[in-house]
């Protein structure tokens, strides 16, 4: 009994297998109410499901950034550059100690603009620290030329002749340069000094006296007497100082030094204070392929337009006297000190 009894659940079993391979249901068919079944899933496929949602959503994944792309950067355009970038550089590389390659960027900003004062007085000062005076005075000039009513231009000039030896042209200059900015002490000391050097000391005494006060213009004539080794007369105005200021302790030491020879000082120092003299560049080797020499420079047109009235230089001869040595602090810039 039990025999049959399993034999019949066999046999049940198998009809069943048959029947459900022909239902409708396994393949997606109409069931019997007429409707559309969806087809079975297998057991594989509802395994991999959760994986492959998973992967779908790894390939789709892209990162949040909240930093914008950096756009791209267009080459540099040389001829976008402006003079001013050009006279930025210049002076980075003269600061660096690279002088060939701030020569260069200096032509590059004159060849943009041949009246670019920054331009030309930046190149001039850095020949004129580099000793190369002949080169420094032609754009020293260039720069008067096209700006002759700029003080500073002019005063450049004037102490790049003045160390050239050539004081009665300095003096001619600084006298133009005093009359566009009378007020201004730097001008006054730097032609007080050049006529000392000349002997001319009532004039150079009136221009101290014209931005100093009483006691500090004689203090500082004697300064520049005393440089010249004439202290006899340095004495004298020391005594007028003191004779107007008993107080100026400067001109008392000073005045001491002169009695006891002997006694180590570091008088001598102007009574007004004066700005520091910027530091000079150390000097290089040059590269002649690149040097900046008259015959080059003078490839850039330069004949003034319209400029103004030429600087006149003095036609009287004068002699090549030593290159005098002169106050510190006498340019405006940071080219050498007069």
């Amino acid at each position: 009994m039990r025999k049959a009894w399993i034999a019949a659940w066999a046999v049940a079993a198998m009809a069943g297998g048959c029947a459900g391979s022909a239902n409708p249901l396994a393949t997606g068919g109409v069931t019997a109410g007429g409707a559309v079944a969806s087809p079975a899933v297998s057991w594989t496929e509802k395994f991999k499901a959760p994986f492959k949602k998973s992967i779908d959503a790894i390939a789709q994944w892209k990162p949040k950034s909240s930093v914008p792309p950096v756009p791209v950067q267009e080459p540099f355009d040389p001829s976008q550059a402006t003079p001013e970038l050009y006279v930025g550089l210049a002076q980075m590389s003269e600061r660096s100690g690279n002088i060939p390659q701030a020569r260069d960027l200096y032509q590059k900003a004159v060849a943009k603009d041949p009246k670019h004062l920054d331009a030309l007085l930046g190149a001039a000062r850095m020949e004129d620290r580099e000793g190369r005076l002949d080169v420094a005075l032609m754009l020293y000039q260039r720069a008067a030329t096209y700006h002759p009513r700029n003080a500073t231009a002019l005063n450049d000039l004037a102490l790049c002749h003045a160390r050239r030896g050539e004081l009665p042209i300095a003096r001619h200059v600084l006298e133009q340069t005093v009359q566009l900015e009378p007020s201004k002490p730097l001008y006054r000391n730097n032609l007080a000094k050049v006529l000392v050097e000349l002997n001319s000391l009532q004039p150079a005494m009136e221009h101290l006296s014209a931005v100093h006060a009483p006691a500090a213009a004689n203090y500082n004539m004697a300064v520049l007497l005393s440089e010249r080794g004439r202290n006899d007369e340095a004495t004298q105005f020391l005594s007028q100082a003191l004779a107007i200021d008993p107080q100026m302790e400067a001109a008392r030491l000073m005045l001491a030094q002169y009695s006891s020879p002997s006694t180590p000082s570091t008088l001598g120092q102007h009574y007004v204070a004066q700005p520091a003299p910027a530091a000079a560049a150390p000097a290089h080797q040059a590269s002649d392929a690149i040097l900046p020499t008259p015959e080059v420079v003078a490839t850039v047109p330069w004949t003034p337009s319209g400029a103004g009235e030429p600087i006149r230089y003095p036609t009287t001869a004068y002699s090549a006297a030593p290159t005098p040595v002169m106050p510190p602090a006498g340019n405006e810039g940071s080219g050498p000190s007069l």
